[in-house]
């Protein structure tokens, strides 16, 4: 399995098994199959909301041109926005139930994690939109902030299902609530092989969120403004779903030479594409399963995100990052 994509965070989406090449071992490879993992194998996204207290106040919309304020409070020490005003929160809301209506619930589920000081909203993995829009609707902006915590516990709640699992995350203040840190997050997302994808609302911490990101070989996004949220999450979507496997015949059917050397290229729209050659150390179960099939003489390429990387030369050049995983098929 790898993910396609170019470095602008541009999936790659036309690529088909004629356009591929493999070396295994230096050795050239017959492709079998190539297809996007999406249109048939479940996709799991945990999506985090933060519904501090801050994501009802959206700045640019309380002060005028001249910096005046156009909020005030009431006899009831309730604060009064001006007509029209839409709090993040709302914008939030609308973004996340366009986002998971760009998923195939048929196939894929979406589970929600809501927090403020605590994580206090959680739907576990479902494809009943009806839940999950009712759950998003019925998050409130309060409190404080403790997103390291909802990243740990939507890792839980992904680390459980099957197929492709991602993580999607917004926050919109710099943690003070949480019992975690950050460096836990990244430790148990990898060892549940989870990439993060994380979404940066005005004041927050960017380079730590960014790491965060990076870290968990996700992705990280900025946006100053709420009204800007609907288009991040679209950009999401379409890297969440850019995920392709790939089956190849293997010149080497011995199942003592656990180690390979893998390289991918292919060409698209006439750009030249090649991986660097990676060492995969295949694990003990895939070992076992090789033993077991040496007859048929065909192995998926296992695990590994392939990010485009543009070089000089004007070429794109992959970068084969190793990820330990079942066989996708046997």
């Amino acid at each position: 399995m790898f993910k396609a994509e170019t470095r602008k965070g541009e999936p790659v989406w036309n690529l088909t098994k004629e356009k591929m090449m493999v070396k295994e071992n230096i050795q050239n490879c017959k492709v079998i199959s190539l297809a996007p993992i999406s249109r048939f194998k479940p996709i799991n996204i945990g999506i985090v909301i933060d519904h501090s207290g801050s994501m009802q106040e959206d700045n640019a919309q309380m002060v005028d041109k001249a910096g005046n304020s156009l909020v005030y409070y009431d006899d009831n020490f309730q604060l009064v926005f001006p007509k029209g005003y839409v709090a993040p929160i709302e914008n939030a809301k609308s973004a996340v139930k366009k986002f998971v209506s760009s998923f195939n619930v048929k196939k894929d589920f979406i589970s929600i994690i809501g927090f403020s000081e605590t994580v206090d909203q959680v739907l576990p993995a479902t494809q009943d939109v009806s839940k999950i829009n009712t759950m998003v609707d019925s998050i409130h902006a309060t409190g404080t902030t403790a997103f390291y915590d909802a990243l740990i516990r939507g890792i839980e709640e992904v680390k459980k299902a099957d197929g492709v699992k991602v993580l999607v995350a917004l926050t919109d203040g710099l943690d003070n609530r949480s019992a975690f840190k950050w460096s836990q997050v990244v430790e148990l997302a990898n060892k549940a092989e989870i990439p993060i994808y994380i979404v940066g609302l005005g004041n927050v911490n960017r380079d730590t969120l960014s790491l965060i990101a990076k870290s968990t070989r996700g992705q990280y996004y900025y946006t100053s403004s709420a009204s800007s949220l609907n288009v991040v999450y679209q950009e999401i979507s379409k890297q969440v779903q850019a995920f392709y496997e790939l089956v190849y015949n293997s010149p080497n059917l011995s199942a003592a030479d656990s180690t390979r050397q893998i390289e991918l290229s292919f060409n698209v729209d006439s750009i030249y594409l090649v991986t660097n050659a990676a060492t995969k150390n295949f694990p003990a179960e895939v070992v076992t399963v090789m033993a077991k099939k040496e007859k048929q003489k065909q192995y998926p390429l296992y695990g590994g995100i392939a990010l485009i990387v543009l070089v000089a030369s004007g070429t794109l050049l992959y970068r084969y990052q190793k990820r330990n995983a079942n066989p996708v098929k046997a």
